[in-house]
């Protein structure tokens, strides 16, 4: 059940990323410049709001950068063929995802300053308390 909350929230992740870009003014630069390294095609929703006020040096984006390759290229290769799972993944995978996710949130707050990391540390908490909310059951009074 895990990888459906972490699917919802890769999807919320980017759904958030993309409208935002939609709202910039047209002919700024990206939102993103400012925040996070450098984003491929579109991607990286979630590193964005991980790093949400926190101002990157031009170094420190090259490292996010570098650290959300090896990730992504290793989450992809988890899944099937177009990137995409096919049907529940097992234990293993979940298990295997998550490991990454950690690992990558280690090695990101790993290249801020103290106070870089106050804010990634409140960040990291509010995705988590997201995702939370939505392991929580629908209310006893609803009906199915």
């Amino acid at each position: 059940m895990s990888w459906i909350r972490m699917a919802v929230a890769g999807v919320a992740f980017l759904s958030a990323a993309s409208v935002g870009a939609a709202q910039a003014p047209q002919g700024a630069p990206p939102a993103h410049g400012d925040h996070a390294g450098p984003q491929k095609s579109g991607r990286g929703g979630g590193s964005k709001m991980l790093f949400n006020g926190i101002e990157l040096t031009e170094a420190q984006k090259a490292q996010v950068q570098q650290i959300s390759d090896k990730y992504r290229a290793q989450k992809e290769a988890l899944r099937s063929a177009g990137g995409q799972m096919q049907g529940a993944p097992d234990d293993a995978a979940r298990a295997k995802m998550s490991e990454l996710m950690n690992a990558s949130h280690a090695e990101y707050r790993a290249i801020l300053n103290a106070d870089q990391q106050k804010i990634f540390d409140q960040n990291v908490a509010a995705m988590k308390a997201r995702k939370d909310q939505h392991k929580k059951p629908a209310p006893s009074g609803s009906r199915a």
